[in-house]
């Protein structure tokens, strides 16, 4: 499974659309706004070792900044353990870039003061716990006596470890890399919604080979990892869908996957035969339905919390079954 996240992630990343977004939202540097998006390339990491090859392929980039001939060469590299020698890897990785570029001018060209170009590397994290794994090379070599310590090669690589967002702050994004990352974080009853916003996101026909590579990732990666969450043991899709198919198919499921946790509780305290279990039960509906709505609203306005105190175990019932198809929590409530 890691295999195949790892190259469907590599997929979506080899589009510039997905790039430019991701480096928008992501990279808070204020040179970003200076880059000239339409200029991005891939590079085809031609300059390393077949096993090296094999796990760069796809996720280099070049792109000028302003109107001057510098390149700034991203390198993502798509982490799902931490790994705590990634900094010696990250600079194997640009040394072997920057010999490239040293003996391939043509290629390759360097600034206008015969440099080599900047080259900005990005681990792309996640995985459960949080990175700790050290980011400059210099950490992991001994210090030594002495002078020894001034010898240690310095290089320091970025992380962007996705489970570490606030979800709100995902929200206010609009890229599809923002999109991927919630997701990847969501449970699976709230993904319809995300699934939904990035198929409108990708409607226009040139973003057609990227809207195959975003539906294979989730059909093939993501929901196949989420099943076990919503009771989908036999998890597979009968046919190809495109996204707004997805999007449907997973309201739906996640409809009735609600219905049941709630008649599930119904049925848990009508058989202990006591007042005491129904309500255990109403409470537990209560609260995975504030769940979802959090999820899929925002923060709730006092009257909706005060709706979801005062409901029967009926009236939960009745909004979880509006709940995936409503616009606006109005929508589900009704007037109040």
């Amino acid at each position: 499974m890691r295999r195949k996240n790892d190259a469907a992630y590599k997929s979506m990343f080899s589009h510039s659309f997905v790039v430019k977004g991701f480096l928008h939202d992501f990279i808070r540097e204020d040179w970003i706004a200076q880059l000239d998006f339409s200029s991005l390339e891939r590079i085809n990491g031609n300059y390393v070792n077949d096993h090296l090859r094999e796990q760069m392929n796809d996720v280099v980039w070049k792109v000028r900044l302003a109107d001057r001939e510098l390149y700034i060469c991203i390198l993502i590299e798509f982490q799902s353990r931490i790994d705590h020698s990634m900094a010696l890897r990250v600079a194997n990785y640009v040394t072997q870039l920057y010999l490239d570029l040293g003996k391939n001018r043509k290629n390759f060209p360097l600034t206008a003061s015969g440099k080599l170009p900047p080259v900005l590397p990005i681990v792309l994290y996640n995985g459960e716990p949080r990175w700790n794994a050290p980011l400059e090379l210099e950490e992991l070599i001994e210090p030594g006596p002495g002078r020894l310590p001034d010898f240690r090669p310095h290089m320091r690589y970025l992380v962007l470890d996705e489970r570490a967002i606030p979800e709100e702050d995902l929200q206010k994004l609009k890229s599809v890399a923002a999109a991927i990352f919630r997701l990847e974080k969501a449970h699976a009853a709230e993904c319809d919604g995300i699934v939904h916003d990035l198929a409108c996101c990708l409607a226009a026909p040139e973003h057609a080979e990227l809207r195959r590579d975003v539906n294979a990732w989730i059909t093939r990666v993501l929901l196949p990892s989420k099943a076990s969450e919503m009771g989908w043991q036999d998890w597979k899709l009968d046919r190809e869908i495109d996204l707004e198919g997805v999007a449907t198919m997973l309201a739906n499921r996640a409809q009735r996957w609600n219905q049941e946790l709630l008649q599930k509780g119904e049925a848990q305290g009508l058989e202990k035969g006591r007042e005491e279990g129904r309500e255990e039960g109403r409470i537990e509906g209560q609260a995975m339905l504030r769940h979802l709505l959090v999820l899929r609203y925002g923060q709730l306005p006092d009257w909706v919390e005060m709706q979801l105190k005062e409901a029967t175990f009926d009236q939960l019932k009745s909004w979880s079954a509006q709940i995936f198809s409503a616009a606006t929590l109005k929508d589900v409530f009704g007037p109040h």
